[in-house]
């Protein structure tokens, strides 16, 4: 029997039982039903624990979202660590590839835009619009997601924001302390409570106790705080450093592995710096750092800035990495070095790609000011390729940005997207990034009310019959008390809940063609 068409031959019966063998298990699936004009009790269907989370992970977020208003243990489901983790390595995997998501003007004053579009450039996704001091002033903080979420910034307002695109969740942060100072801000996530923290460095002045400030802010708190731990003595000037880059380059700090990592510029140090990277524990708020690489030499510090000043920091395949910039140099030709670190403890690189810049890609890559490399997408199937953005100052307030993406193995560079853009708010002529890769993760981004009322214990219960119970138990896929049929459409079914008012829920096609194939 058609999962699909399973409506038009209940019409003929007045009620049917349908029993279908299953490799040694029986599934069971009873299905009452009265003519369609007339309100029936829909079918209670018995599926074992680890099918029903099969289908549920190969759900997309647009559908959980709805599914959300089946029941109160559905909600503490969905909204648990367990499963937006589970779902979320799912989406790695079936997803062939990552979007891009691009902060875009719109017709509107005091208004913003942000799309997903595809590395392939067939069309660009409205994903949500938020109210902004002036359209063209939001940036894109982090080049990477951390756990599907990401950092913006307001430059006319002053303000930060938070936001879930795949959720189309954005939540504006309170007001920082000392906004005037230099100052570098970072977004990472706390797998442990699954919740994120902004974190924001702050030069400090001479006559202060410290000379390097930490803030941090938590979804649901109404200010920002300090930090639980400062910065050592002996990383004091290494984080300096850091800030005073960040600051003047646009370098924002990247998060992987739990911490988020913010590069030193060696041209800012009377000596080689021991240090490479300022390493911040997002669980523990402690402060760490990595040895410098093998090839910052004796004098790396002698360098010119022009040179040092285009190294940044990017996360391909969880792994941090340091780009050189090495255009325009001589004797051993112009090219982009990516280096991946191997430890944290040791220090060790290992040079991952050497992007030589020879014809076509030396045009593209050696005539911007501005040149970064944001990450990665494909997977092993359809392969890796590098996404690189440049910045181009034309004239006044007039920048030409544009992404590549560069296949490693055949040296190919492909410009998928260009703009001309326009920036009211530009410091030393580098202005900020309106581009982040797009990852799809249920995470959360505020604490509403609902989420705090909804009781813990539940969403326990919920996750323990899901996941711990044992292979010969059966449990109910779509179980709740009554249902009114509103409208049978073809290849779904559509209710609404009694006992939830003004809800509604819709079975679309391609799962029940997904539950027939798992029988």
């Amino acid at each position: 029997m058609d999962a699909v068409d399973v409506g038009g031959d209940m019409m003929r019966s007045r009620k049917r039982k349908s029993v279908i063998q299953s490799c040694d298990r029986t599934v069971k699936m009873t299905v009452p039903v009265f003519p369609s004009n007339k309100r029936i009790s829909v079918c209670t269907l018995l599926l074992p624990h680890d099918m029903m989370l099969e289908v549920l992970l190969r759900l997309p977020i647009k559908s959980i979202l709805r599914f959300r208003a089946v029941c109160r243990s559905w909600c503490a489901l969905f909204s648990s660590k367990g499963f937006c983790s589970l779902h979320m390595a799912a989406s790695k995997v079936l997803l062939p590839a990552q979007k891009l998501l691009v902060v875009s003007p719109t017709s509107r004053l005091n208004s913003s835009a942000v799309y997903a579009c595809s590395p392939s450039g067939r069309r660009d996704d409205l994903l949500l619009t938020f109210d902004s001091a002036r359209n063209d002033s939001v940036e894109v903080v982090t080049p990477s997601p951390s756990y599907g979420l990401t950092l913006l910034f307001d430059a006319a307002a002053r303000a930060y924001y938070v936001c879930n695109a795949a959720t189309r969740a954005i939540t504006r942060l309170p007001p920082y302390r000392y906004p005037v100072r230099d100052f570098t801000v970072g977004l990472g996530f706390d797998d442990q409570t699954w919740n994120y923290k902004v974190v924001r460095l702050i030069n400090g002045y001479n006559h202060e106790k410290e000379a390097v400030i930490c803030d941090v802010y938590t979804p649901g708190a109404d200010c920002w705080r300090p930090a639980a731990g400062h910065v050592p003595f002996r990383l004091l000037q290494f984080a300096i450093s850091a800030v005073d880059h960040a600051v003047l380059d646009k370098i924002p700090p990247v998060f992987a592995n739990g911490f988020l990592h913010w590069l030193i510029c060696p041209s800012f140090s009377l000596r080689r710096p021991r240090a490479a990277i300022i390493l911040f524990s997002v669980a523990e708020e402690t402060f760490g750092s990595v040895r410098s690489p093998p090839f910052w030499g004796p004098r790396e510090n002698k360098r010119p800035w022009s040179q040092s000043e285009g190294e940044h920091l990017a996360v391909m395949d969880d792994q941090v990495c340091i780009v050189r910039n090495l255009r325009n140099r001589t004797p051993n030709g112009s090219a982009l070095e990516i280096w991946g670190l191997l430890d944290y403890v040791s220090g060790d690189w290992s040079l991952k790609h050497r992007i030589e810049m020879f014809g076509h890609i030396g045009r593209a890559l050696s005539d911007p000011q501005v040149v970064r490399v944001i990450g990665s997408v494909g997977n092993c199937r359809t392969g890796r390729r590098i996404v690189i953005t440049t910045s181009k100052h034309w004239v006044h307030d007039k920048f030409q940005k544009k992404v590549y993406t560069y296949d490693p193995r055949c040296q190919v560079l492909q410009c998928i997207r260009s703009v001309t853009e326009t920036h009211t708010a530009v410091s030393h002529l580098t202005p900020g990034s309106r581009f982040s890769l797009f990852e799809e993760s249920l995470a959360p981004v505020h604490k509403s009310d609902e989420d705090l009322a909804l009781p813990s214990t539940l969403a326990k219960a919920t996750i323990k019959k899901l996941l711990l119970q044992s292979e010969s138990d059966i449990l109910p896929m779509f179980q709740c008390d009554r249902w009114d049929l509103v409208s049978g459409g073809e290849g779904a079914y559509e209710g609404s809940s009694t006992n939830l008012p003004r809800r509604r829920l819709i079975i679309p096609a391609p799962v029940l063609r997904n539950l027939h194939d798992l029988i």
